[in-house]
């Protein structure tokens, strides 16, 4: 029997003579029998598992080589070479001075944090119920037995598992545990997983709670495993070399629980992974497959997935996603497995096609079949190769080829932006400036004009902020009241009952998915009213900020050819979000400015729009599922309990559909169904007002940062003109740096 007792024991913490005493055996026979385990009988191999914390199984798997690794090639090789050649010009190349103006351009700084942010490779992420193979899967993608896996309930920390030459040079350790605090909070208090910090020395170290091999993964990062000290991590970052890892890192987070408790810290753990997918493989096993929880936490994920078809249109419809059979053993015949997979997909399509798969339809602009669907469904059965062979080809083509495409792509786009768009805004700012020195008098008269009209600025601003709050109250009160019709008419005996007559032929089938359908049919319901309004909001905010823009409309002009020194309301109200935990509607109206000519949408604004949901792709910012959160984690719960109740349900006296209608509507007034959904609701509204108070009190620090600029800008001396000439000498310097950005990426 080739099974690695020594190394089972040394992982379970234990000596020989610890284990010998346990076993009641002599040290020199646990010694013998862990040089030749074949001898040794069933019964004490049993109570040896036991003794270790395992069982048989996990012991044999782990003594089964595992086939050749996933090898999609090294497909950001030349993007790497073209941003270190990138990081080398801003290195050589960057302004020696400092700009303290108003409406600052973005400065060589904030590319080198986007060139950073440019280097993370797509982040594969497992999720799945616990027990369903994610991490036993993940080892077989990397031809290695990296994760710890078992029969049980495993992973307890997220792991983060990167290629070697991702490893900074001051990091020696294969694995580091990191302490909850590494990864930084929001205004909300939500923790926010920035890859790049694990680049960061002094903030590694600082968080890093133990370093070490492999062995330090499997002691504490997993379930009930004996070690002498116990520490509390939350997450693992792991250097191996893979040839997976070369296009992309393996994330594998703790498996979501099948009960209702959604408090838990794994559960809450998992329900964080969407955070940094760009590639989901969801583990589902064959043997229950598909069930009403896979149902609604693939609506949730679906809802936020990144869609890298806007980004190449050749990507294949859903090709980030992976919904995977796992323990598809060969007892099952292939046409049993074919028959589970296509059964599995049409059912998650029946359940959400007319709600998520609608909007990403939109947002892709690309419809979304059935067959698309499909198309996304695997097998694994890691001793078959025949049995996950097109799951592999499938992601070698995914990781390969289409994905750095589109991000190939998505960067080209932005670093062209960078290069044109800042160069260009630059250049009005630099005329205004020349004209400063020339032009003193129109300078004078533009301050004393907007000295003059401050009041009178003042009072309409505060009104016109009342104003927005006033409706944002509207509209979070319209929201309510359209939604609780809808709730009214939805859950109903009546109504239930006509549904699942109309959706259901097989009494289990209902049992299971009703709840969480009607779940998703109220969520489907509360997003369109949400989006509606938050459309409607778009227009109010505009006119808020034109407010600043009529200021300037109004200045005197001497001269018909004369530039005002700019000011950009929009920008500075899209900055003043930065840090807020939501934004509520304010990411519908950020998403409706396009490129703005580039101006908030580079450099250190990028991140912050993705932050806020939305993608930019070919000058087009769209909103991403801005209201993911509303209902997903707030309602999962309830569809999920439902079934578990409902499925161990005898149905008696009247018809089954009746009994069974009458114990949702029950079911949902218990567990205050509607009260969640409004609170989700009021929330996203709260957040916008909140926001729009960010925003607002940015903008105006700002104009009165930009009105103290023109009164130095006009004292008329010595040192005026001597800072204008620096102005103007670092803006030159800076659009000569931007305009020679070496990128030769398509502008498509």
């Amino acid at each position: 029997m080739n099974i690695d007792l020594r190394g089972a024991r040394e992982r379970a913490g234990l000596s020989q003579a610890e284990l010998a005493a346990i076993l009641g055996l002599s040290q020199a026979q646990v010694s013998r029998y862990e040089q030749d385990p074949g001898a040794i009988p069933t019964e004490l191999l049993l109570r040896w598992t036991q003794a270790l914390g395992t069982d048989i199984q996990t012991l044999v798997a782990s003594a089964i080589p595992l086939p050749p690794p996933v090898d999609p090639g090294d497909p950001y090789l030349q993007l790497r070479r073209d941003l270190n050649l990138l990081e080398q010009y801003v290195t050589d190349s960057s302004p020696s001075g400092e700009l303290n103006i108003p409406n600052k351009p973005p400065t060589p700084n904030d590319v080198i944090k986007q060139i950073y942010r440019y280097r993370q490779k797509p982040n594969l992420v497992l999720v799945g119920r616990f027990d369903s193979g994610k991490s036993h899967l993940a080892n077989t993608l990397m031809g290695a037995k990296i994760l710890p896996s078992q029969y049980q309930p495993a992973t307890r920390v997220i792991t983060f598992v990167r290629h070697i030459s991702d490893r900074p040079s001051w990091f020696q350790d294969q694995v580091g545990i990191l302490a909850e605090d590494f990864w930084t909070r929001d205004e909300k208090g939500n923790q926010t997983f920035d890859l790049t910090l694990f680049d960061s020395q002094f903030w590694f170290e600082r968080h890093c709670i133990k370093a070490g091999s492999l062995e330090v993964l499997r002691q504490h990062g997993v379930h009930n495993h004996v070690s002498e000290v116990e520490i509390e991590g939350h997450s693992a970052i792991v250097y191996v070399d893979s040839p997976l890892l070369k296009s992309c890192n393996v994330v594998d987070f703790p498996g979501y629980s099948d009960q209702a408790d959604q408090t838990s810290e794994d559960v809450k753990k998992a329900s964080s992974a969407i955070q940094i997918a760009d590639l989901i493989v969801y583990t589902s096993p064959v043997n229950g497959f598909m069930n009403a929880e896979d149902f609604s936490r693939l609506s949730y994920l679906l809802k936020v997935l990144p869609s890298p078809e806007t980004h190449n249109k050749e990507f294949p419809i859903l090709g980030n996603l992976f919904v995977v059979g796992t323990h598809a053993n060969p007892a099952i015949s292939g046409a049993d497995i074919s028959s589970i997979l296509q059964t599995g997909s049409i059912r998650l399509y029946k359940h959400i096609n007319e709600t998520v798969l609608v909007e990403r339809s939109k947002n892709i602009d690309r419809p979304i079949e059935k067959e698309n669907l499909q198309m996304r469904f695997f097998a694994f059965w890691e001793e078959t190769p025949r049995r996950w062979e097109s799951f592999k080809k499938e992601l070698i083509l995914i990781l390969g080829q289409s994905l750095p495409k589109a991000r190939k792509n998505k960067i080209d786009h932005e670093i062209n932006l960078l290069k044109n768009g800042v160069s260009n805004q630059i250049s009005e700012q630099i005329r205004a400036y020349e004209q400063t020195t020339s032009e003193l008098e129109q300078r004078q008269r533009e301050l004393e004009e907007l000295e003059k009209e401050e009041p009178k600025r003042l009072a309409l601003l505060k009104q016109k902020r009342l104003k927005i709050q006033k409706r944002i109250t509207e509209l979070q009160s319209k929201t309510q009241d359209s939604f609780r019709q809808t709730y009214t008419s939805f859950i109903h005996a009546s109504a239930v009952e006509t549904m699942i007559r109309n959706r259901y032929r097989d009494k289990k089938d209902a049992k299971e998915y009703t709840a969480g359908y009607l779940i998703e049919q109220l969520q489907g319901k509360l997003e369109t009213y949400i989006k509606e309004n938050s459309n409607s909001l778009k227009a109010d905010i505009d006119e808020f900020l034109n407010t600043y823009e009529e200021v300037f409309l109004k200045l005197p002009k001497l001269n018909l050819g004369s530039v005002s020194i700019p000011f950009d309301p929009k920008g500075a109200f899209i900055g003043g979000l930065a840090g807020a935990g939501s934004v509520g509607a304010l990411a519908v109206w950020a998403a409706s400015l396009g490129n703005l000519g580039a101006y908030i949408l580079v450099a250190k604004f990028v991140s912050l729009l993705s932050a806020l949901g939305i993608s930019i792709s070919g000058g087009v910012a769209t909103v991403v599922s801005f209201v993911a959160a509303i209902g997903g984690p707030i309602t999962l719960g309830i569809g999920l309990f439902a079934a578990a109740v409902f499925l161990g349900l005898a149905l008696f006296g009247e018809s089954w559909e009746r009994r069974l209608a009458k114990k949702i509507v029950g079911h949902f007034e218990e567990q205050r169904v509607l009260h969640k959904f409004l609170q989700g609701s009021d929330e996203y509204w709260q957040d916008t007002a909140k926001a729009f108070e960010k925003g607002a009190d940015a903008v105006e620090d700002q104009f009165q940062e930009y009105i103290q600029h023109l009164r130095e800008l006009c004292s008329n001396d010595e040192i005026s003109n001597k800072k204008v000439e620096r102005i103007l000498l670092v803006l030159g310097e800076l659009k000569a740096f931007f305009a020679g950005i070496p990128w030769r990426g398509s502008i498509s």
